[in-house]
């Protein structure tokens, strides 16, 4: 485990630079908002034809409102080292006076143009002071916040209606164990369509900006820049016979990683609905995919799906693909060329109302520039049976499976981009493909707004020929969120890889709200020749029993597995529970527990203690006074990563006075490891007066 230690580098000079030259564009774009929108009210006469109706304005203002805002930030940080790096404090109070003025209206008439604007002004002060041992830095510094939102529709009731936006908002987002992050996000742009029957169209633009500025300054600051442009059109021969075209530009560029890359993406999809009532439908599509910069892609994808509705009891569908993709630059990478083709089918039949039936055939061939071939060929069958009784209602389910993967040729890199896991404490994520290259691994949030680091945000394990990801608790990886990873892995050798499984699942849900459960995993994988290295074929026999209960508001569930495995053999006990209680007055309560106790044996062998306790409060004390608590507890006992502890408290109070509104908010957190003791809390106090 990896403590968020971490130097106080901001250059004072350097960053009152920076704001000012932020704060000076925001201006721009706000007042060459308001600038366009009287400059259209002044021109709206010029540009259409008819006079205004008697009693009508050229520029009417049908809503107005705005409101006076104080807000004081105050946070800490306390970190003490158990190995020798120091004690690291950090204080930081921020002032804002703030005016924010909106209005709604129209120009010539509602129908040609109707707009809303709202602004927001204010003042920054802001003072810092940062400990780093026996050394003190202070700062003090001055600036403007502004927020802006501007949006107009014209002509919203002919058939080409035009609709235009400028935005700027700042939001504050809490974070268990770590301090909250200020966002702040720009976002202009148009949408433009053609409402025809015949041939539909679209083009839309926009443009934007988002910062990312923890209050702790242990964490670098980010960016994400994106520009879209997208152009979409249709041609419906029929009802039931469309052609489409889309074409999309995208610009991205990330700080302060130097991640920057520009795509291209062209699609031509046809839908045909066809047969006795349309009932079946092919759908065909070309598509060109080219991507450059930081790595560089290009692909073109050929696809053919049918689907066919034989009965009302009998479906199938089939598809193939084609594609030819071009990649590289990812680590340094030499290009990587690919041909794949995969073809599959399936066929379904429903028997009375209890019993689905599915068989799956599948098989896709791969080529490489290295000279390597991959061929992958499989079927599966599945039986889903559902059948109510007098208890209530039976489910069961059977899966099985075997396919065969021939590799003959030459070593190969290859990138894997976007594979999607979420992490939910305390499992950790196995990623899907083995001999992966750990330096090349690329963790991202799912917006590509925030990239996470190895030892800071999840540490990496290495168990047989897999890699597995967990979350560091401190780290900016939330318990629950799901990350997109790139990396490389090396694929190549001639073998063929065997794999024959089968899994089955029966559960009773009682009407009383009892559901006991059973399932069972069975895996044999044989590889050919046994000697080849870089393949570690795994067995696994699994059995899982547990028992829920969902009746009203009262979730519980308790979980034994136990998993024979060549590679990571374990058994593990799981329990969680959540209980959501209305009281009288509007209060409500919600408490959620969680607790795994996990025992891996050799050749990995591990134990590992996990709980986790989060309580929520909220009471009305009047329609108009409100308060609410969080609390969070949290505790870990590894084997491997050590213990870890933390408590996570966040209070919040709303007040409604009349005119007057406040809002405080304190936060507090306390996290200890084997390698140091963090404390950190925060304090926001707005008060807003509306006239």
């Amino acid at each position: 485990m990896t403590s968020n230690r971490g130097k106080f580098t901001h250059d004072v000079t350097d960053q009152q630079t920076y704001r000012a030259g932020r704060d000076l564009m925001s201006a721009r774009w706000l007042a060459q908002a308001c600038l366009s929108l009287l400059m259209i009210g002044s021109l709206s006469g010029c540009l259409v034809d008819q006079k205004p109706s008697r009693g009508v304005k050229r520029f009417q203002v049908t809503h107005t409102d705005g409101y006076l805002e104080y807000v004081a930030k105050q946070r800490k940080n306390d970190q003490r080292s158990k190995v020798g790096a120091g004690t690291t404090k950090s204080k930081e109070s921020i002032f804002e006076q703030n005016i924010h003025l909106e209005m709604d209206g129209y120009v010539y008439h509602p129908n040609f143009l109707e707009f809303s604007a709202a602004g927001l002004f204010g003042l920054l002060q802001q003072n810092f002071e940062d400990t780093f041992g026996d050394r003190t830095r202070t700062s003090n510094e001055q600036g403007t916040a502004i927020e802006f939102d501007v949006s107009g529709q014209f002509l919203k009731k002919k058939s080409y209606p035009l609709s235009v936006h400028a935005r700027r908002h700042r939001t504050l987002q809490p974070r268990p164990f770590q301090s909250s992050l200020e966002v702040t996000s720009t976002n202009y742009g148009f949408l433009w369509r053609v409402v025809d029957e015949k041939m539909p169209t679209s083009i839309q633009f926009s443009d934007t900006d988002i910062r990312l500025e923890p209050l702790s300054n242990f964490e670098d600051n980010g960016r994400q820049k994106n520009t879209l442009f997208r152009f979409d059109t249709e041609y419906r021969f029929t009802d039931n016979h469309v052609l489409s075209f889309n074409y999309e530009y995208r610009k991205t560029e990330e700080e302060p990683f130097g991640l920057n890359y520009d795509t291209n993406e062209f699609t031509l999809t046809d839908k045909l609905e066809f047969g006795p009532q349309h009932k079946h439908r092919l759908e065909s599509e070309l598509n060109l995919y080219k991507q450059k910069g930081s790595f560089d892609i290009e692909r073109f994808r050929w696809r053919e799906i049918l689907r066919l509705k034989h009965d009302e009891d009998v479906r199938s569908w089939y598809r193939f693909e084609a594609i030819d993709r071009k990649q590289g630059n990812l680590a340094g990478v030499p290009p990587i060329e690919e041909k794949s083709y995969s073809i599959n089918g399936t066929f379904e039949r429903r028997f009375y109302e209890s019993l689905v039936s599915q068989v799956h055939g599948y098989g896709q061939w791969q080529e490489f520039n290295s000279g390597l071939d991959v061929k992958r060929y499989g079927a599966q069958v599945s039986l889903d049976y559902r059948k109510k009784n007098q208890w209530g209602t039976l489910f069961s389910n059977y899966q099985g499976r075997a396919q065969r993967e021939d590799r003959q040729g030459g070593e190969q890199l290859v990138e894997i981009l976007d594979e999607r896991h979420t992490f939910v404490d305390p499992m950790p994520n196995v990623l899907a493909n083995t001999r992966i290259q750990i330096s090349s691994i690329f963790v991202t949030a799912e917006d590509r707004t925030t990239t996470f680091f190895s030892g800071r945000d999840f540490t990496v394990r290495q168990i047989g020929d897999r890699l597995e990801l967990e979350r560091v608790p401190t780290g900016r990886i939330l318990d629950g969120q799901t990350v997109l990873i790139d990396y490389l892995f090396q694929i190549g050798g001639s073998f063929t890889l065997d794999t024959v499984s089968h899994q089955f699942g029966i559960r009773q849900d009682f009407n009383m709200g009892l559901e006991p459960y059973y399932r069972f995993v069975k895996q044999d994988q044989s590889v050919d020749p046994p000697s080849v290295s870089g393949v570690t074929p795994e067995d696994i026999t699994a059995h899982i029993v547990g028992l829920a209960y969902d009746r009203d508001s009262l979730r519980l569930n308790i979980e034994y597995e136990d998993r024979d495995s060549t590679i990571s053999p374990f058994v593990a006990l799981r329990a969680n529970a959540s209980l959501l209680r209305r009281f009288k007055k509007g209060a409500t309560g919600q408490l959620r527990f969680r607790w795994s106790d996990i025992r891996q044996f050799d050749p990995n062998p591990r134990d590992l203690k996990f709980f986790t306790a989060e309580g929520t409060y909220r009471y009305p004390i009047t329609p108009k006074f409100i308060v609410e608590t969080t609390v969070l507890f949290r505790k870990e006992n590894d084997s491997l990563s050590g213990n870890d502890e933390g408590v996570d408290v966040d209070f919040s109070l709303e007040w409604n006075i009349r005119q007057t509104e406040v809002r405080l908010t304190y936060e507090y957190g306390k996290f200890q490891d084997d390698f140091a003791d963090n404390k950190q809390s925060s304090l926001f106090l707005q008060i807003r007066r509306s006239f």
